[in-house]
């Protein structure tokens, strides 16, 4: 949930960025950009989520397999994007809430999201779905993605999946662990769906343990097997082995 705080101001123009705020190692900053930039590793929220009787939507907390623990997220929206980026084999780092912008005509905004990948790019998020990105929210968004833009950063306004990929992303999150057995069945796996197959291939070839069932829903999570998100998954569905993560 975006959070943008000022007084009727009129957004029309850009003043220019009057503050960062980092929480580095707990202690809230006000960053000094000429020194570089701050350690992503050492950064954690600069506020914690919460609810009220009349909020549009309720704090969650989410496990970040990238993170090695569960991070405080402000929708379930919020969450979906984590996922989406916590399966992402690049990805090494995300931060929720991970700073606050301050403008010079009092306007202020704490995006949503930052991660970090292994080329050491980082990407500010806004998440919004589309139906409720109005003008101002624009006008913000614009704000932000100029201020990243100044220190060498990217952003980017994530708008939620499709119901059906949601729903797949979300229930595919279950076979993040990789199977204690997945050194002596991936190779197998990898037989059964390099040239093409369909997921009833693996699990009319799998043992009683389903072994090989297991195995493969991992490497489907992980990108090794790819698959459509957006397809309504039976039996039938196709998968296919990817040398590189898809």
């Amino acid at each position: 949930m975006t959070d943008v705080r000022s007084n009727d101001v009129a957004l029309a123009e850009d003043p220019g960025v009057k503050s960062w705020k980092f929480r580095v190692e707990n202690q809230m900053v006000d960053w000094d950009w000429p020194a570089g930039a701050p350690d992503i590793r050492k950064l954690s929220s600069v506020r914690r989520p919460a609810s009220s009787a009349y909020s549009r939507h309720v704090p969650v907390q989410g496990y970040s397999q990238v993170a090695g623990s569960s991070l405080n997220l402000e929708s379930g929206l919020e969450f979906e994007l984590m996922l989406k980026l916590d399966r992402l084999p690049e990805t090494r780092c995300l931060v929720p809430q991970p700073l606050r912008l301050t403008w010079r005509d009092g306007l202020a905004h704490v995006p949503d999201l930052l991660s970090s990948d292994t080329n050491d790019e980082i990407t500010v998020w806004d998440v919004r779905g589309e139906s409720r990105q109005d003008d101002r929210f624009l006008s913000v968004a614009e704000r932000t993605s100029r201020a990243c833009a100044d220190v060498g950063w990217k952003f980017e306004v994530f708008a939620g999946l499709s119901a059906r990929a949601s729903l797949n992303l979300r229930w595919l999150s279950g076979a993040r662990r990789p199977p204690e057995w997945l050194p002596t069945t991936q190779d197998l796996v990898r037989s059964v769906v390099l040239d093409g197959a369909v997921i009833s291939d693996v699990i009319d070839g799998d043992d009683v343990g389903r072994h090989l069932t297991a195995s493969m829903w991992h490497l489907i999570w992980t990108g090794q097997i790819a698959i459509d998100l957006d397809e309504r998954w039976t039996r039938l569905t196709a998968i296919k082995w990817c040398e590189v993560s898809c």
